[in-house]
């Protein structure tokens, strides 16, 4: 069996494409949501944790790690257990999106917060970086007098972060992206926004709509890189990924 970590895009398109050419295939997926939109895959709904992970690769023949570029802890964890029970693990990591110098790029979100702060000088920040960082952009934010909007997903847990961080109804946008460069610049325009800030998590993230959009609306953009890991064997797309398990039995 082949374990496709991840409930990404990326992730049920690897899951669908393998399942379809007669792998057996299991997807991981945090969230019952992001199973159901994996429609005819095996799916292992719910958070993996390091015992959990072990009693999976039991039965699994290769990991292909397909989960968000941001999401590192889980990504260290299945490479130390791969290499540990000698599981052959790959990673399909989403290119790239290129920037040029109209963009302040920072390696984490203490830095994005301060640019971000730097650059609105007393104005909105527009943050589309989810929930896990919300704090330290909040911190920054409110000492130098600025306001925040998040665009959040839109779930129950999630908005109670948000409502226990101090965020007001007004300051929340939940929705699910990626969305368009224009509904996102007419975001920009309708908050008066002076910054708008993102992780670099590739064209399926929505970035280079992100970037469209802070040019539409002329303002300036904050985008934190993808957090470093020692990834043993990447492939980008999946021609490759189809070649490189080339040697694997289908069941």
């Amino acid at each position: 069996m082949i374990l496709v970590l991840g409930g990404t895009a990326d992730a049920r398109a690897i899951a669908t494409a393998l399942d379809g050419a007669g792998y057996a295939v299991t997807l991981t997926t945090v969230s019952a949501y992001a199973g159901e939109l994996a429609a005819g895959v095996t799916v292992r709904v719910g958070a993996l944790d390091a015992r959990a992970l072990e009693e999976l690769l039991t039965t699994v023949a290769v990991v292909i790690d397909a989960t968000h570029p941001f999401a590192t802890e889980i990504s260290r964890l299945a490479i130390a257990l791969c290499q540990q029970h000698g599981v052959p693990y790959l990673r399909y990591e989403r290119p790239q999106v290129k920037l040029d110098e109209r963009i302040t790029a920072v390696a984490n979100a203490a830095e994005a917060a301060a640019e971000a702060v730097r650059l609105a000088q007393g104005g909105v920040i527009f943050l589309t970086v989810g929930s896990k960082t919300l704090s330290s952009y909040l911190a920054a934010a409110r000492v130098a007098g600025c306001r925040v909007v998040a665009r959040v997903l839109p779930t129950a847990a999630v908005l109670a972060e948000c409502e226990r961080l101090g965020l007001a109804p007004r300051d929340i946008i939940a929705m699910q992206g990626p969305t368009s460069a224009e509904l996102d610049a007419a975001l920009i325009r309708h908050l008066g926004a002076a910054v708008i800030v993102s992780k670099e998590s590739g064209d399926v993230g929505g970035v280079q709509e992100k970037l469209r959009a802070a040019e539409l609306a002329g303002i300036p953009m904050v985008i934190v890189h993808r957090p470093p890991v020692a990834y043993p064997r990447i492939v980008q797309t999946i021609d490759d990924l189809f070649e490189e398990l080339s040697w694997q039995p289908k069941w």
